[in-house]
C-alpha cells in the first residue's frame, strides 16, 4: 500500500472528498483542512464533495460549511437526500412513506406521500422518531409490498456528545424483519458516484476518493476502479488495513497530508 509518495505517471483531474470525518469532526474542522481545499482550488482541481449525511439539504450543508470556513459551493456537494430525490424524479408516479426529519421531508415535497400503500419507505435520520410505532409501521408497509430505500447504511456516527446509532441500523432491523434488500442512495452505491462523477470532466482514471470510512468511501472507490486516499481521522480504525475490506491507494494521517502528494 502506497503512502507519502507523488502521483504519478497520471496528475489526476479532480477529487471526490467527504465531508464529516474527514474535513471536520464534531463540528469543528480539522488542523489544515480549511488550507487543503484552498489549496486544491488553487491547483485547479475540480472538487466534489460526498456525503452520506441525510439530515441536512445540500443547501443546509453548504451553510453549515460557510460557517466553518470552508470556501465551497452548493453545487459541488452531493448527499445521499440528493440522489435520493433524483431516483424518484426518474420513478412514474411512486408515493412514498418517508421515515426522515421534517426539514428533509420538505426536501422531497414534489414527491405524492402516501402512508398506508406506498411504492416505497424512504429511510434517512429520523432521530427519535425510530421507535416501535413507526417501525413496526413501515414493517408492515414493507411486508404488504413497498420496496425498501436507505438513505444511507451507516451504523453510527459522531457528534460533540458521543456515538449515535445511524439510520442504517434501522434500515438493517427493517430489511431483517421484513425479507427486504434496501436500495441504498448513499455511499457506496454506484449510483450515488454516478451521480457526482458525471457532473465532472474527467474519466475515472482522474478522480480520487478522500474519506476516512473504509466501508463507505473505499469500498466505493473501487467498486468504481477509482483511486483512494484513506485518511486515519474520524471512522477510521487502525484494525481495518489487517483485512481490508477494499484496499486504498494511499493511507495518510489526515487530510492536510493530501497536498503533501502533489
Amino acid at each position: 500500500m502506497k503512502t507519502m509518495q507523488k502521483i504519478s505517471p497520471t496528475r489526476p483531474k479532480a477529487f471526490l472528498i467527504d465531508l464529516d470525518g474527514t474535513l471536520y469532526f464534531k463540528g469543528e474542522p480539522y488542523p489544515g483542512a480549511i488550507e487543503t481545499v484552498d489549496y486544491l482550488r488553487r491547483e485547479g482541481y475540480q472538487l466534489r464533495f460526498l456525503t452520506n449525511t441525510t439530515a441536512k439539504t445540500p443547501k443546509m450543508l453548504h451553510e453549515q460549511m460557510h460557517v466553518l470556513g470552508f470556501t465551497l459551493y452548493e453545487d459541488e456537494i452531493f448527499n445521499a437526500t440528493y440522489a435520493c430525490l433524483q431516483y424518484l424524479r426518474s420513478q412514474p408516479k411512486v408515493h412514498c412513506h418517508f421515515m426522515v426529519d421534517d426539514a428533509v421531508k420538505a426536501f422531497f415535497q414534489e414527491i405524492p406521500i402516501d402512508d398506508d400503500a406506498p411504492d416505497f419507505v424512504v429511510v434517512g435520520d429520523y432521530g427519535e422518531g425510530f421507535d416501535f410505532r413507526a417501525l413496526n409501521h413501515a414493517f408492515r408497509l414493507l411486508i404488504n409490498g413497498a420496496e425498501l430505500i436507505a438513505l444511507q447504511k451507516g451504523l453510527y456516527w459522531f457528534s460533540s456528545d458521543g456515538m449515535f446509532l445511524d439510520c442504517g441500523a434501522f434500515v438493517t432491523l427493517l430489511e431483517t424483519a421484513a425479507g427486504k434488500t434496501a436500495k441504498v442512495m448513499g455511499k457506496p452505491s454506484e449510483t450515488f458516484f454516478n451521480l457526482a462523477l458525471e457532473s465532472l470532466q474527467c474519466s475515472l482514471s482522474e478522480v480520487i476518493m478522500v474519506g476516512d470510512d473504509i466501508t463507505s468511501d473505499i469500498v466505493g472507490a473501487q467498486t468504481m476502479k477509482m483511486q483512494s486516499v484513506l485518511v486515519k481521522t474520524g471512522k477510521f480504525k487502525s484494525e481495518q488495513l489487517e483485512a481490508p475490506v477494499a484496499e486504498p491507494t494511499w493511507v495518510l494521517k489526515d487530510v492536510s497530508e493530501l497536498a503533501q502528494l502533489f
